[in-house]
């Protein structure tokens, strides 16, 4: 299941009711690999969630065109849509986690396209999302943060060669879109920023760290509060409610390990397991 190359993988507890039980799709983060995303799905696994689980490749994560990230978050939510159906839990809640940017920009798309709106092409699954997880994420696209993130792992010369490039890439993408479109709301980084904070209100939990480097959290509570505002302004309180769990030391994406009583605790409660 899945695109070629990147495999969608679906896993149901057993002896569970499943026409009540949660469906949780876990997105990982940019450069993690199968057993780190599955470490989430089995502790979900064991409070009772049916899971999906996918890393969008990186080449998507990082591309200045959409295209690919259209073509992937389309190819989930087929198999989402699919799941449920194929394991009897069409009537049960859905759940969304997004991890870091690499996970987020599936929920970017999703708004910037529409594909769960009303009359869109996955509108039957809007109605089934009991809320989102953001998991540290959204992240602000800071050059800084993206050199970060993109050199993550390599030594003293391949880091700085490859934040070089980047540097040198995101000057020349700026420059290209500012003179064929005449302003910079097109660049990727925009893009992105504007479709999580305009994205529809319903159900959220942000779990982030004031410590993590690459994920900054004043950003993020920028948008909890900016959320909570929309949130408010909607009838249905159920369907439109934001809390957040705000570490001051926790590592990026590792939350789970660092926090992990606290984080459990988010999730259950959340998630009402």
């Amino acid at each position: 299941m899945g695109l070629p190359g990147v495999p969608i993988t679906v896993e149901i507890p057993v002896g569970i009711n499943l026409t009540k039980a949660p469906f949780v799709v876990v997105c990982g983060w940019y450069g993690a690999r199968e057993k780190h995303v599955k470490k989430y799905s089995d502790e979900l696994m064991k409070l009772g969630c049916g899971t999906m689980r996918s890393v969008m490749p990186g080449d998507m994560v990082f591309s200045p065109l959409s295209s690919g990230r259209i073509r992937y978050t389309r190819e989930l939510l087929t198999a989402v849509r699919e799941a449920r159906v194929t394991h009897g839990m069409v009537k049960g809640p859905l759940y969304f986690m997004f991890m870091s940017n690499g996970g987020c920009w599936l929920h970017a798309t999703m708004s910037s396209t529409g594909m769960l709106a009303p009359g869109g092409e996955f509108a039957d699954l809007d109605v089934a999302v009991s809320g989102t997880i953001f998991d540290s994420c959204p992240a602000f696209m800071s050059p800084q943060a993206g050199a970060k993130v993109i050199s993550l792992g390599m030594g003293p010369v391949y880091g700085f060669i490859t934040r070089t490039i980047f540097y040198t890439a995101r000057l020349l993408l700026t420059a290209a879109t500012v003179l064929g479109t005449g302003s910079q709301d097109a660049l990727v980084w925009r893009v992105f920023w504007r479709s999580v904070r305009e994205a529809p209100p319903r159900r959220e939990l942000y779990l982030y760290s004031d410590s993590d480097p690459l994920c900054e959290a004043a950003k993020v509570a920028e948008l909890v509060a900016e959320r909570r505002g929309m949130a408010g302004r909607v009838k249905g309180v159920a369907r439109a409610e934001v809390t957040e769990v705000r570490w001051a030391t926790s590592r990026h994406c590792t939350h789970l390990l660092d926090q992990r009583d606290e984080y459990m605790l988010a999730w259950k409660v959340f998630m009402k397991l």
